[in-house]
């Protein structure tokens, strides 16, 4: 897998979620923002992929 279009793909993809409310992005996909913290940890560790937001 190419990490860095992964990285491109969903950088994009939570900007884009991020215009309105990211929080309500989150809360309505049933993802608390303590499983998100969790998901961006992973990205960190697993493909060198860090979010900024």
């Amino acid at each position: 897998m190419n990490n860095k279009a992964f990285e491109t793909l969903m950088i994009g993809l939570i900007k884009e979620a991020s215009r309105w409310s990211f929080s309500e992005f989150l809360d309505d996909r049933g993802i608390s923002e303590e499983e998100y913290a969790e998901i961006k940890k992973h990205l960190q560790e697993t493909y060198g992929i860090k979010l900024y937001i």
